[in-house]
């Protein structure tokens, strides 16, 4: 474990212009405002709040989203739920800067950082969107439970007149689309990289979802919050074990962990057939 923090602070120090500062802050215990690239863009984060170095150590340097699982492609549509203030979509959108990335965020605070930190790192392909995911259509509260940026809760509230909009993963088609409108419009029709981390709403999303509509995610990574709703590996498990290939990486946080998913070819097909049946169905009707 002194081995690997070691490497971590050292990596800080070599891929970032403001490392030094980073590591010291770090150390020091004291929150981080700012991520300078060396080519001297900012990635800026709500001051005060702890979180960000937590972040960009795990996306940047461990990949915990995608090592071995995922590298976008020319033309892939991306997105990220519960980007905050976009450390994953600014690394996807600058790996390729021919795929799209659908980032959103909640939390009005970090969409404003968001919005600012994706202009100025990679704006010809990213779109961003104040929106939560959940298990259906509605409007919601976005609670902070602790300290850091990543630390809020959504309560969901129809009736709630100044909520955030809270879609389901069907939803996310839709907002692909309008994404993707200077492309071909099927292109949406499946996402081939879906990141998820929304602080333990996962269990109820994936609850609601169908077969048919999983099969339409090519590749899921998601950090799944048991310690924050009991049993939520395990739904996440049974829900994606027919349409998906799963592979979970516990974090060395009890409870907390990330949860790999790869679209089993036989998904495929199987969505297909369900797709065609709906579309008979409705034309029957």
């Amino acid at each position: 474990m002194y081995l690997k923090s070691v490497f971590l602070m050292a990596a800080l120090m070599l891929r970032f212009r403001n490392g030094r500062t980073l590591v010291k802050r770090m150390r020091d215990g004291e929150p981080c405002d700012e991520v300078v690239l060396w080519d001297g863009t900012r990635i800026a984060h709500p001051p005060g709040r702890d979180g960000l170095v937590e972040a960009l150590m795990e996306v940047w340097l461990e990949h915990v989203y995608t090592a071995g699982f995922y590298r976008p492609a020319d033309g892939d549509v991306i997105v990220d739920a519960g980007a905050n203030v976009g450390i994953f979509t600014i690394q996807m959108a600058r790996q390729n800067r021919r795929c799209r990335v659908v980032a959103l965020e909640p939390v009005a605070e970090n969409f404003k950082y968001l919005e600012a930190n994706v202009a100025r790192a990679c704006p010809k392909n990213v779109t961003c969107c104040e929106v939560a995911l959940g298990a259906g259509f509605s409007k919601g509260q976005m609670q902070a439970a602790g300290s850091r940026s990543l630390d809020h809760v959504l309560h969901v509230d129809a009736s709630a007149a100044d909520g955030v909009p809270v879609v389901p993963l069907a939803g996310l088609f839709d907002l692909a689309r309008t994404d993707l409108s200077r492309a071909d419009p099927a292109q949406a029709d499946e996402i081939d990289f879906l990141k998820v981390d929304i602080e333990g709403s996962e269990r109820d999303v994936f609850a609601a979802a169908s077969p048919a509509l999983l099969g339409r995610f090519k590749r899921i990574a998601m950090e799944y919050h048991d310690q924050i709703v009991p049993g939520t590996l395990e739904l996440l498990r049974r829900v994606l074990t027919p349409t998906h290939e799963i592979t979970i990486r516990p974090s060395k946080m009890a409870g907390c962990g990330i949860l790999l998913a790869r679209r089993r070819l036989a998904a495929v097909e199987r969505s297909i057939e369900l797709n065609a049946l709906q579309l008979r169905e409705s034309e029957s009707e």
